[in-house]
């Protein structure tokens, strides 16, 4: 059935050309599109340092800062990539004019839209590992002031450690603008997957880096696998009456595991041996309801405005996960497939977790013009959290704290902008790691604090240059070597700097640049007894990500681009004993533009890992992974 699908989203595709072309995702293009280099994505490509969600060392999304189009979401399963156009990290100086930011940055996803004409867009892509992908897309205008968007899509996925998935994602938006200045918005995503086996996580006996296996290559069992889907809907309604604005939105996300399997190996030794496990469980679901209404008004004062913010957002999250079965499968070879046949598997009780959560705020911002901006903020939250599970006893807990956040940039001249900010926030931590004995717990959600000082200055040549200083602190969550429980342990504080060049130098050039570099420590009692080590697990302190892209001046057919990530040596284990060693690594792609009859087309190549450098990734918890292998990607993109 699957095949017969992605044959017919192929085949419909291409068969949906019009005499009349108009550019749409043809000319997307992430490198050209970022105003700086720390995290830009545009379709399915991404630039910057932060451009995967790591802000300064964390994660913006597991933080629970997401937004779409500026209004807050919670976010449970993720959105189809079909119909979100671009998503941006906002941090720093990008930061400002966001209403009530977050210390760990926050990711703000908007939508596509249909133009003034339908077109249809059609994708076919090798993907990353020898997988089809095939997608469509339509940006239909229904009437002068009603438009949809709706997409679907077949995804083959092969991932570096040979695991093959499945995906169907279809999605739709719908926008409305029933009076001037007024938009409605309402949009679905889904996204069913099955098949999807998972790559064990491996753990070494001692302070060593697993040995170098080969990649591509599975190595954990058919029969360890996830099935499920993930689903967002929601709707945003935004107006202006004269000074004031009212802005809505109500969200709810989904994502459910109807089969959830974690495979890994334990006590590694130095020749790749060592005992395989694989927890597995079904019926795992992970619901949020989500929503922000907010009201402005703005003032105005000569060269002054002022602007006025109350804000509501709330969230209401349900888990149920747990009732575990896991099952030791013997020693075994990592890299090396070994099937074992499935054993009989049984599953208990699930664990109910909720959380409740209210967030109040106040707002004030002045932007004077050729001067600077204030921005100030103070939130009131009210936070709950229970959970009910057959083995602990049940927990409750209950946080009200007062938030704030201020923020002053000043024009020193016409090319010079200079700003400071401080933000006291409580952001989520994520879930426990498999082999902790509160695996996939949902963490309680922790104050966290943050001060950064910086400057934004305009260079000849179209350029642009941002230098930051910062200070980031949280609470420090790791395994506890005393009762394996994933718990807080002290407190991690990320102190560093972080810069960005990006420009425009000549026609056809472009370039966008960033790079961060800090001092990530760990402080606490766990420290101090040797239970930790001071570096926090899996950090580096040096992180530079680069992107050229040239379109020689003679012509507009092609472009070549290149793309350097540089990683610095990364704490290994919680104790510190071990790194994994720094890495550089280099993406070459191009891209050729032509037509389909008269419709505007692209041929996209990318050699990704150019020097087949092989690395490990260390999670939460001390598991390793190894990074992606040297591979050719193409994809053909044509709007109809």
């Amino acid at each position: 059935m699957l095949k017969d699908a992605r044959a017919l989203i192929i085949a419909s595709a291409f068969a949906l050309a019009s005499a009349e072309a108009h550019a749409q995702r043809a000319t997307e293009n992430a490198a050209t599109a970022a105003d700086d280099g720390f995290g830009k994505s545009v379709g399915s490509e991404s630039v910057g340092i932060y451009a995967n969600g790591e802000v300064r060392g964390f994660s913006a999304s597991d933080a629970g800062n997401a937004r779409i189009e500026g209004l807050y979401y919670n976010r449970s399963g993720a959105i189809s990539d079909l119909f979100v156009a671009t998503s941006d990290i906002k941090v720093g100086l990008t930061a400002f004019g966001q209403p009530f930011p977050a210390p760990t940055g926050l990711v703000d996803a908007n939508l596509r839209r249909a133009g003034d004409r339908t077109i249809v867009t059609a994708r076919l892509n090798a993907g990353d590992y020898f997988g089809v992908d095939a997608t469509i897309e339509a940006g239909v205008p229904l009437t002068s002031n009603l438009g949809i968007y709706p997409a679907i899509g077949y995804f083959d996925d092969r991932y570096a450690d040979g695991v093959n998935a499945w995906f169907v994602s279809y999605c739709n938006v719908a926008r409305w603008r029933p009076a001037p200045h007024t938009e409605l918005t309402a949009f679905f995503s889904r996204y069913d997957y099955g098949d999807e086996e998972q790559g064990p996580l491996i753990y070494t006996s001692g302070p060593f880096l697993p040995k170098e296996i080969k990649r591509r290559r599975f190595f954990g069992q058919d029969w360890g696998q996830w099935s499920g889907h993930s689903q967002n809907f929601g709707g945003l309604a935004k107006t202006a009456l004269g000074p004031w604005r009212l802005e809505a939105g109500l969200f709810r996300s989904s994502f459910t595991q109807d089969d959830f399997a974690s495979a890994w190996f334990a006590g590694v030794d130095r020749d790749g041996i060592g005992e395989r496990f694989i927890l597995s469980g079904r019926d795992q679901a992970y619901v949020s309801w989500s929503g922000e209404a907010r009201v402005v008004r703005d003032f105005r004062d000569g060269p002054r405005r002022h602007r006025l913010i109350a804000s509501v957002r709330g969230r209401k999250v349900d888990a149920r996960y747990g009732g575990f079965d896991l099952a030791a499968i013997g020693p075994g070879r990592i890299g090396v497939p070994y099937p074992v046949p499935e054993p009989v598997r049984e599953y208990g009780v699930l664990t109910d977790d909720r959380v409740r959560q209210m967030l109040l705020s106040a707002g004030y911002d002045l932007v004077w013009q050729d001067r600077g901006e204030l921005n100030l903020g103070v939130t009131r939250s009210d936070y709950r959290k229970s959970i009910d599970s057959p083995s602990l006893p049940s927990f409750a807990r209950r946080d009200r704290n007062w938030l704030w956040n201020a923020a002053l940039a000043v024009k020193v001249t016409s090319g010079l902008t200079v700003y400071a900010a401080t933000t006291r926030g409580l952001e989520e931590a994520g879930t426990a790691p498999v082999n902790a004995a509160n695996a996939n717990e949902v963490l309680p959600a922790l104050r966290t604090r943050q001060v950064e000082a910086g400057l934004r200055l305009a260079l000849p040549g179209n350029i642009r240059a941002v230098a930051s200083w910062f200070d980031l602190r949280k609470p420090y969550f790791e395994i506890d070597t005393r009762d394996n429980v994933y718990r807080t342990l002290g407190e991690v504080q990320h102190m560093g700097y972080e810069f960005s060049l990006s420009g425009k130098p000549a026609k056809g050039l472009s370039f966008v640049a960033g790079a961060v570099l800090m001092d990530p420590r760990v402080a606490g009692e766990a420290v101090r007894d040797g239970r930790l080590g001071s570096r926090p697990i899996g950090r580096t302190r040096t992180l530079i990500d680069a992107s050229i892209d040239w379109m020689p001046a003679s012509q507009q057919r092609w472009s070549i681009d290149l793309r350097l990530l540089y990683e610095g040596a990364r704490a290994a284990d919680a104790l510190n004993r071990f790194a994994i060693p720094q890495r550089l690594t280099a993406d070459l792609g191009a891209r050729y533009r032509f037509k389909i009859r008269k419709s505007d087309a692209i041929l996209r190549v990318k050699l990704a890992n150019l020097s087949n450098v092989f690395g490990w990734r260390v999670s939460g918890g001390g598991g390793f992974r190894t990074n992606g292998p040297r591979r050719l990607t193409g994809s053909i993109i044509a709007d109809f």
